[in-house]
Formats: C-alpha cells, structure tokens, sequence
C-alpha cells in the first residue's frame, strides 16, 4: 500500500523558496526600477522547468558561487506565481488582475508548462470570455503563434466565423501572418459573402508585394506569376462556385492569370453550362451559417449581452479609425472614448485615441492614454512610437529618443515599404538624418509613387538644409495627394528658407485651412510674415502658435525677433529670455537677445550674448558685427 503525503511536501518546498539561504541561483526579473530579485535552487529549477534547465546549463557560477540569470520581458508579478508553482506546484489566480494571467500564460508556454497552460486557457474561456472578446486582437495574435493554443484557438475561431470582420476590416490585416489568414480560409462557417474574402485575399497578397499596382490592368505576367506566388497557399481555399456571377466578373475575372487555366474554365462553365461537369476532382462545400439559440435563460441573456457590447465594440473602434484617417480627430475621440467606457484597457482604441488628442496638440491627454496601452503591452513598436512622436512635439528629447530608440529594436530589420519608411521617419525624428534618407530612399525604389515616404524624405532634406531635393520630394507628393497639410507646411518652410516668400505665403495658408491649429504651420507662416516686413500679421500667428503651445522655443525667439524690429524691445526681451531657458545654446537667440539687450542701453549683457552666440557659431558675420558696435559704444561711455 503506498500513501502520498504532497500537501506536506509542497509546504517543505515552499518554506525552502521563503527561506532560501542555501541559493545557488539569482533570477533577475523585470525592468527597473519595476525589478526585483528572486533566490532559487538549481536543483530545483532543472527538475522542473526544461527552460531554466537550458539556460544553467549555459551559465558559468561567478564568485560567490551563484548562477545570474535575467529576465527583463517578464513582470515581477508573473514570476512570483510561477515561482511559487515550481517550488510547490500550486497556483492561486483568484485576486490576481485578468491581463496578469494573460501574461503568465504567454511565459508559462515559453517555460514549458503544458498542464499550466492546459488550465490557465480552459480559466478563461469558462470564466473570462468578456475580457477575450474585448483583447481580442491581442489574443488571437498571441493564440496562434503557438499549437499550444489549442483550445484558445478554437475559442479564436469560433468569434471569427461569426464577426469576420473583426480581422478583415482591422489595421493589422495586411499584415496577417499567412498561416493565421490560411486557418481563417479554411473555417467553414465564415459568415462572410465569399466574393468578399476574395477581395480580402487579394488585397492582403498585393500588401505582401508593395511594388505591385492597385489596377492589375497595369501588371506584366511577372507581376502576376508573383502575387500567384504569394497567394499559393491560400487560392486553393476559396469556394469559387460560391462566388455570384457578377463577382466573378468584377472580382476575379480581373486577376484570373493567377489560378490555375483548368478552374478558369470550370467557372466559366459553371455560368454558360451549369449542368455539364467539371474536370475538378474535389469541390469545397459551401460555408454554413449556424444561428444562436433563442435567449431563454440568464446565461443566454449574458451571451447576447455580451454579443451586443462586442458588436458596440468593433463598430466603435472603426468609425474612430475612420475618423482619425479622415483627419476628424474631434469626432475620433468621441467615439474612442464611448469605446473605453464599454472596454476601458482596449489598447488599440488607447494608441488611436492617443493619436488623435496628439494631433489636435492635447498632448497630455495624449501621453496618458498611449502611457496606458504600453503598460500592457511595453513592445508595441507602433505604440512606441507614437509615444515618441508626442514626446517629440513636447520638446521632451531625452524621453522621444528613448521610445524612437526601442521601437527601432522592435522591428529592426524590415525589408517591406512601409516598416522602410517608418523606420524613416522615426530616424528623422531622432535626428538621424543619414539613415533617414537611406531608408526613405529605399522604401521609394520599392513603391515609388508613396506621397507619406515622400513628404518625409522632402521634410529630412529640408532639415538638411538641401533645398532642391526637399522641393522635388514635395512637389511629388503634393501631386499624389494636393491637400496634405503636412506637405504643404513643410514646402511652405522649404519655399521660406529658399527666400520665395509669396510661394511660401499660399502653401502654408492652404495648411491651415486644413488644420487651423497646426502650431508648426502657424510659426512658420510668421517667420514668412516677418521675413516679408509684415509684423504686425506675423505677431499674430506667432501669438496664436504660443497661445497652443507656450513652451515653443524656436516660435518665442522668432516672436522676440520680431518686436525687436518693431522697436518693443522689453516684449522681445521676455520672448528671447524665455527661449533660451528651454534652448541655452541657440546661437540666434543669443544674437538677438544681445542687440535687444544694447538698444536698452545694457551694453555688458549685450556683449556677453554676442560674444557667447560667437563662440557656438563662429563665422557668423552679422553677430561679430553686432559685436563690435557694442564694443565701441561700451569704450564711448567708459564701460570697457
């Protein structure tokens, strides 16, 4: 007869991991200041976790005879319970927070914990269904990386043949993993009219080749034979006798070089001889609509409930979208934010909110939202970067180039147009303006007709100081698209710097009919006015820029400058004075705060500015004259 005693050998076990003076190991967890060290045993950790068992077998003792391990992508609170579940081989999620034990069930795969898994996934479907429904987009992504997902697949699939759309319609389609669109194709409930996912397959296999047109008339065969290519995997799941008549075509006759000449005669045939057989062997069945029983019962009421704020959901999150592409961002955010009071951590409906306050120039409420996303998800390059971008605009340098900085490793090798011209950007931001222009270049060779490429490589070259190239880029890209604000402020700044201000005039007017608020646009269009020796309108833009955003370093000197040549030299002294507490080292600023600083007769002060801009910009002519006629002043009334 044998007896177990494992309640108590789990307690010896537990007790060794609370008073674990005897450590072998040290696991470092988490990112600081959120880490945290924890004291293990490598007897232990080998006999249960083929995962540590690797990584110590790699590992050499140091000094003290201990074993370092890190281990910065999982959160303290995580690894506290799988700690805990090596050492005793229990677990309590009861008061542990729903997106926790999403992440413990992630790490526990990763560290080979197939029963784990097993239970954390059959937890949630039984018991936190809501929060599957409403992380969706998480979920499946994360759901099919991995078989182990099993049964949260199943889970995945069963939303997906019901609302399909929630895949077709989002911004991560395009870049769908195949084998995630391949399980898709081949459920065979999909409540989706399948002239539709026609559509959808086609488009997803034009993304995967950027250098392909939208109009398939404009293709070569080769061009053909690549999106064929493509699509290898997928063409064989569509249920081409499904598709109507009039879709064919529309829809496919269009593309029909890429199937197969015996399938194109047998659609064909379908229509002109509908009772005459086909030379294919195996038909597809046609995909099944299944419909939900009649709510009789609570749990039917909680089904149907839970339907409706799903529904709510989806429609929400794509008329925000929409909106925010449209350049609504007032209209956004309403719809955003009706979205987070039905699923408050939906961190896509988050990073698009975030977006649209950071394009109305609301930049806090900006950063708060898109804070919140990244606490769920600390790797969303796309997330990231956009935090850099309002970072950027709040002239928070360290803190943009941080994020800029990690969203580069994220996705660090990208070979498509879009992650090239990203990437692009995201240099430019930075500063990195070299790097900027290879990727944008490169991201051109592959799609040349991109306006945002080339509205960004326009802004890196004007940045550069290279004229001509800015101009030819914007000039380019004003073509594709002629109302893009952004291009039209930036060749506003671009025709400003070349000395053609008319030009620069109508551009950066036309950008704020777009986007009144655009305190770039506004600033620049001052500097045009004052370079025009129109001032008083040039007070006024500058004025409403500071009104927006007072902390404005570059639109406080260009303000300064201008009542200095109005002759308000106390005005311009403030604005000045303001400008190089935010930016100590700019040479202009300096200059001019020294000539404001002489004609109200402080000739010391004025000569330390001109000699302190002098030493930063050494060749610059008008500040050593400035110089000098401070200088001799000073030696007319004996101060020197």
């Amino acid at each position: 007869m044998t007896t177990s005693f494992l309640k108590q050998l789990s307690n010896n076990l537990n007790d060794l991991l609370k008073n674990s003076d005897e450590y072998n190991v040290i696991i470092e967890v988490g990112q600081a200041p959120n880490n945290q060290m924890f004291k293990a045993h490598s007897v232990i950790l080998n006999s249960r976790c083929s995962y540590f068992k690797d990584k110590l077998d790699a590992i050499t003792y140091n000094e003290n005879n201990v074993k370092m391990i890190k281990q910065s992508n999982i959160s303290v609170e995580v690894f506290n319970i799988l700690i805990k579940y090596i050492y005793d081989g229990t677990i309590s999620l009861e008061k542990v927070e729903t997106s926790v034990i999403f992440d413990l069930l992630i790490t526990s795969n990763e560290f080979g914990f197939k029963e784990l898994v097993k239970h954390i996934q059959i937890l949630f479907i039984e018991n936190n269904t809501s929060w599957l429904h409403h992380n969706f987009s998480r979920v499946y992504q994360s759901s099919f990386k991995d078989n182990s997902f099993k049964d949260l697949q199943q889970f995945c699939a069963n939303i997906i043949s019901k609302h399909p759309n929630i895949i077709f319609d989002s911004e991560e389609f395009f870049t769908l993993p195949e084998n995630i669109l391949i399980f898709i194709l081949k459920l065979n409930n999909l409540q989706i009219d399948e002239g539709k996912i026609w559509d959808y397959v086609i488009k997803w296999g034009i993304a995967q080749n950027p250098s392909l047109s939208s109009n398939p008339d404009q293709w070569s065969d080769l061009n053909f034979l690549s999106l064929k290519k493509t699509l290898q995997n997928c063409l064989p799941l569509i249920r081409y006798f499904q598709i109507s008549g009039e879709d064919v075509f529309e829809k496919v006759r269009p593309y029909q070089k890429i199937l197969e000449p015996t399938l194109w005669t047998d659609i064909m045939l379908k229509f002109m001889a509908p009772k005459k057989a086909t030379s294919i062997t195996s038909i597809l069945p046609p995909r099944n609509y299944i419909f939900s029983p009649s709510p009789l019962s609570q749990e039917s009421y909680n089904y149907y409930n839970t339907e409706f704020k799903f529904n709510k959901i989806i429609s929400l999150k794509k008329s925000g979208e929409s909106h925010l592409t449209m350049g609504r961002y007032e209209e956004s955010i309403i719809d955003l934010t009706n979205l987070l009071k039905i699923d408050p951590n939906n961190l896509s409906a988050l990073k698009l909110r975030g977006e649209a306050y950071r394009m109305l120039n609301r930049y806090e409420e900006s950063l708060a939202d898109l804070n919140k996303s990244l606490i769920f998800d600390p790797n969303n390059s796309t997330t990231l970067k956009s935090r850099g971008k309002t970072y950027y605009l709040m002239g928070k340098s360290k803190e943009s180039y941080a994020d800029l900085a990690k969203s580069l490793q994220v996705k660090s090798k990208p070979r498509d147009a879009i992650s090239l011209r990203d990437r692009g950007e995201t240099y430019r931001m930075m500063g990195k303006y070299n790097e900027s222009i290879v990727d944008l270049t490169k991201s051109l060779e592959i799609d040349p007709n991109n306006a945002f490429a080339l509205k960004n490589r326009g802004e890196t070259y004007r940045l550069m100081r290279k004229d001509k190239e800015s101009l030819a880029d914007l000039n380019k890209s004003l073509e594709i698209e002629p109302n893009d604000a952004f291009a039209l402020k930036t060749r506003g700044a671009t025709y400003c710097m070349m000395g053609r201000y008319e030009e620069s005039l109508l551009d950066l007017t036309k950008s704020l009919e777009i986007n009144p608020n655009d305190t770039s646009a506004l600033k620049n269009r001052g500097e045009t006015y004052c370079m025009m020796g129109r001032y008083e309108e040039s007070l006024l833009d500058l004025t409403k820029s500071l009104k927006i955003k007072p902390n404005d370093a570059s639109a406080l000197r260009n303000r300064g400058e201008t009542y200095r040549i109005l002759g308000r030299y106390r005005e311009s002294l403030l604005d000045l004075t303001k400008s190089l507490k935010i930016k100590p080292d700019d040479a202009w600023a300096l200059k001019n705060r020294g000539v404001t600083y002489r004609m109200l007769g402080r000739y010391e002060e004025a000569f330390a500015d001109l000699t302190r801009s002098l030493e930063i910009n050494p060749s610059d002519v008008w500040a050593l004259g400035q110089r000098e006629i401070t200088l001799r002043l000073m030696r007319a009334l004996g101060n020197t």
